[in-house]
C-alpha cells in the first residue's frame, strides 16, 4: 500500500512531507490600486527573489523614485512586503536602465528634476504611512459613519481612499479600510495578506458594548505565482507496518481530489505531514507557516497547538472526521468543522417532516428512559416551527390513528435512540402498517446501525433519517469515482476516501473560484458532493464555522432504495 501511494506521489507532484518549489517569479504590474491623498499607486508585493532592478524595470520607473515613495526599501527588500509605486509615473514594462542609457547619449541632455511642490512632498510621504488595508462589505444597515467609528478610521478617509462622494449610495458595496501608521522595525510595510487585525483594539470593541471582532484579511486570489499552499496533517502512524489505513484512505482520496482540480486549472501545493513526527516539528516547518489553508489533524485532543497557530495568523483549519471538534467551534473564528454535529442531524431531521395543519404528528417517547434530551430536542423543534403534535406512548399509538390516518399518513417522530426501545416502536408501527394503516417514521441516523433493526420496516414505514455522510451509488458521480479508485489503487473506497475527496474538491474548487473571501463568507457558497453535503455557518464573528448541512435519507418503499431528500 505505501509503495502504491508513493508512486502516486510521484505522478501527481504532491511530494511527502515537503513542499514543491518554483522558479523565479516574473515581476507582474500589480492590478491593485491604491488611492492616498489624491494620488493614485500601485501596491504591489515583494514575491521572493524579485529586486529593485527587476521591480524598477517592469513598471518602468528610476530606483530613486521608488526610494522616495517606500523609504525602508534603503535597507532592501522584504520578500512578502508591500510597496508603493505611483502610477502616474509608471511606464509598464518600459525598463529603468533605459532612461539613464539615454541620459547618458551625447544626443540627449538630461535635465536636473524638478523641486517637488510641497502637496507632493506630502503625497510621497502618505504612502509610507499605509499600514494595512481591509475590506469590508457593507450590510443594508450600516451607515459610512458606523463603519469609521467600528475600525476606528476616520470618514473622509474612507471616502476619498475610495473615490466616494457624499452622496454616493454604499449599501452593498466592497469598501476598501486604509490603515494609517508607523511602518514596522524593519523598515518594511506590513503584509496584509499575512497580518491579521482589527480596528484600533483587537482586545476590545469598538463601540459601546460591541464584540471584539474577527480579524480582517484583504482578498487574495491564487495563481501559477501565488499558488493555493495546503498542509495535510493525519496520523498515518508510517512507522507501523500497514499505518492507520483509515487515513491512508482518506489521504489517497485527497490526492485524487487534487489531481482532478489541477486538471481543471487549479493552482496549489499540497504538503503532507505525519502527526506522529510531533506538533512541534510541523508548526516550525518553514513550509508549514507558509500554508493558506490546513486540513487535520482529526482528533480534537490534538487540535490545541494548531488552533494556537490558527488564531495567530489566520489561517484556516478544516476539522475532517470527528464530530468531538464542534465543542471548540465557538472559541477559534478560523476553524472549519465538516462533521455535522448530532444537534444538526436531529434539526434537519425534524425540519424535514414539513406537516400540514391538517396532519397526524405524533412524537413517540420512553416513558421510562432517565435520558429525555433527544426528545426535549424534538419537542422544542417542532414548537418553534409550529408543528401541532401529540406526545404518546408505545403502547397508545394504536388508539391515535383512525379513519383520519386513513387519508393522510400519520408522520411519528420516535423520541429515543435506545436500541431496544427503538426496535419496539419499530415492531409495533410495522404491525400497524400491515393493516393498512399509513404512516411514515422519523428517526435518528443511529438507527441505521443497531443490529436489531428490520431493514423491511424502515422500507415499510418509509423510514426518514439525517446523515452527516451518505453515498448513492445510483448517482453517476459515485460510479465514476469507484471506477477510477478501483483503477489507482486497486481497492475498494471506503467513507474515509469519499470524505478525504470531498473535502478537498470543496476548499480547492472555493479557494480558486472566490479567493479567500470563501474563507470570510463561507456561509455564501454550499456545495453538493459525492458523500456529503457542505453548508457552513457561524454563530458571529468570534466564533469558527460549522456545516449545517446533512443527507436526509428516505427509504423509498417503492423501488426499494434508499433516496437523498433535497
Amino acid at each position: 500500500m505505501k509503495r502504491l501511494l508513493f508512486l502516486l506521489f510521484l505522478l501527481a507532484g504532491s511530494p511527502v512531507l515537503h513542499a514543491q518549489g518554483y522558479d523565479m517569479p516574473e515581476v507582474v504590474i500589480s492590478n491593485e490600486k491604491a488611492n492616498i491623498g489624491g494620488k493614485v499607486y500601485y501596491v504591489h508585493k515583494v514575491l521572493p527573489k524579485q529586486t529593485l532592478f527587476s521591480i524598477c524595470k517592469a513598471y518602468g520607473i528610476r530606483d530613486e523614485d521608488l526610494a522616495a515613495v517606500n523609504p525602508g526599501i534603503k535597507d532592501g527588500l522584504k520578500a512578502g512586503s508591500i510597496i508603493f509605486i505611483p502610477a502616474g509615473n509608471a511606464r509598464p514594462q518600459d525598463s529603468a536602465d533605459t532612461a539613464r542609457t539615454n541620459a547618458n547619449k551625447e544626443t540627449v541632455t538630461a535635465e536636473p528634476a524638478p523641486e517637488k511642490t510641497e502637496p507632493e512632498k506630502m503625497e510621497s510621504a502618505l504612502a509610507p504611512s499605509l499600514k494595512r488595508v481591509a475590506e469590508h462589505r457593507v450590510r443594508w444597515y450600516e451607515s459610512l459613519a458606523g463603519i469609521a467609528r467600528k475600525y476606528g478610521v476616520p470618514e473622509k478617509t474612507i471616502r476619498d481612499y475610495n473615490g466616494l462622494s457624499s452622496t454616493d449610495p454604499i449599501r452593498g458595496k466592497v469598501l476598501l479600510i486604509p490603515f494609517m501608521g508607523e511602518t514596522s522595525g524593519d523598515g518594511s510595510a506590513p503584509d496584509p495578506d499575512t497580518d491579521t487585525f482589527a480596528g484600533t483594539d483587537p482586545a476590545a470593541g469598538n463601540d459601546a458594548g460591541e464584540a471584539p471582532m474577527t480579524p480582517v484579511r484583504r482578498i487574495r486570489w491564487f495563481s501559477a505565482d501565488e499558488p493555493l499552499r495546503i498542509a495535510l496533517v493525519l496520523p498515518f502512524n508510517l512507522d507501523r507496518n500497514n499505518g492507520d489505513s483509515f487515513y491512508l484512505n482518506f489521504y489517497s482520496g485527497a490526492l485524487m481530489a487534487v489531481r482532478d482540480q489541477k486538471e481543471k486549472g487549479a493552482h496549489l501545493i499540497l504538503n503532507v505531514y505525519d502527526l506522529a513526527q510531533g506538533a512541534e516539528a510541523i508548526l516550525t516547518d518553514p513550509k508549514f507557516k507558509e500554508s493558506d489553508l490546513v486540513v487535520g489533524p482529526v482528533e480534537a485532543s490534538s487540535l490545541a497547538p494548531f488552533l494556537a497557530f490558527s488564531d495567530k495568523n489566520g489561517i484556516p483549519v478544516v476539522s475532517p472526521l470527528d464530530q468531538k471538534v464542534d465543542s471548540l467551534v465557538e472559541n477559534h473564528p478560523f476553524l472549519f468543522q465538516v462533521p455535522a454535529s448530532a444537534e444538526v442531524q436531529v434539526a434537519n431531521l425534524v425540519r424535514s417532516l414539513h406537516a400540514r395543519s391538517d396532519e397526524t404528528v405524533l412524537l413517540v417517547i420512553d416513558s421510562s428512559a432517565s435520558d429525555t434530551r433527544l426528545a426535549d430536542r424534538m419537542e422544542a423543534l417542532l414548537q418553534t416551527d409550529g408543528v401541532s403534535y401529540r406526545k404518546v406512548a408505545v403502547g397508545d399509538m394504536a388508539g391515535l390513528m383512525g379513519p383520519a390516518v386513513q387519508r393522510k399518513p400519520a408522520k411519528i417522530l420516535i423520541g429515543s435512540e435506545n436500541n431496544t426501545f427503538t426496535a419496539e416502536v419499530i415492531r409495533s408501527l410495522n404491525a400497524l402498517a400491515k393493516r393498512n394503516i399509513a404512516m411514515e417514521i422519523w428517526c435518528t441516523n443511529r438507527v441505521r446501525n443497531f443490529e436489531t433493526s428490520d431493514p423491511d420496516a424502515l422500507f415499510n414505514l418509509r423510514a426518514h433519517t439525517s446523515a452527516p455522510y451518505f453515498v448513492d451509488y445510483s448517482d453517476p458521480r459515485d460510479q465514476d469515482f469507484v471506477r477510477r479508485y478501483r483503477a489507482l489503487f486497486y481497492a475498494e473506497p471506503d467513507d474515509f476516501a469519499f470524505q478525504g475527496y470531498d473535502i478537498f474538491t470543496c476548499f480547492i474548487t472555493a479557494a480558486m473560484q472566490h479567493g479567500t473571501a470563501f474563507f470570510a463568507q463561507a456561509e455564501e457558497y454550499p456545495m453538493q458532493l459525492l458523500h456529503c453535503n457542505l453548508h457552513f455557518v457561524r454563530k458571529d464573528g468570534k466564533s469558527g464555522w460549522r456545516n449545517s448541512a446533512t443527507r436526509n435519507l428516505v427509504y423509498d418503499k417503492d423501488d426499494f432504495s434508499i433516496a437523498i431528500s433535497k
